[in-house]
């Protein structure tokens, strides 16, 4: 019994590491502009690390390529400056706007948060939009 749900663990572990990404270039661009979309490593999320067009990109916008998630697959991740300012609404921020602390019910109102450290969607989190409490969520 532990063999065969080891062998579904391993045959689900490989399938998902094996996905290719669906961002990734069809044929490398001369010049390829950090705007074009096939380009944009914020879209950019595989098993497989990306091309150095893509790496190039992340770069340029500030980021870095690093394993993300429970799959740990390859995303640009992006620092922001503002890690920390008080907020309540994302518009405060470069990235989003989070409660701090204990999660709240959602809809409370008059909430402040802090702006994320980066533009990584993994891990716990209660966005606040215009000062009201979100559903709290977590991302794997």
């Amino acid at each position: 019994m532990v063999t065969i749900a080891v062998a579904m663990f391993m045959a689900f572990w490989l399938s998902a590491c094996s996905v290719s990404p669906s961002s990734t270039p069809q044929s490398p661009a001369p010049t390829a502009a950090v705007s074009d979309e096939k380009s944009d490593p914020l879209t950019y999320q595989g098993c497989v690390y990306p091309a150095d067009e893509i790496v190039q990109a992340c770069t340029v916008k500030g980021g870095e390529f690093s394993k993300q998630g429970m799959l740990g697959c390859y995303m640009c991740v992006v620092s922001y400056a503002d890690v920390g300012k008080a907020c309540q609404d994302s518009t405060d921020c470069q990235g989003v706007c989070a409660s701090t602390g204990e999660f709240v019910d959602s809809g409370t109102t008059k909430q402040t948060g802090q702006c994320s450290l980066d533009s990584s969607p993994f891990g716990c989190r209660q966005l606040l939009e215009k000062g009201v409490a979100q559903p709290a969520i977590c991302v794997d």
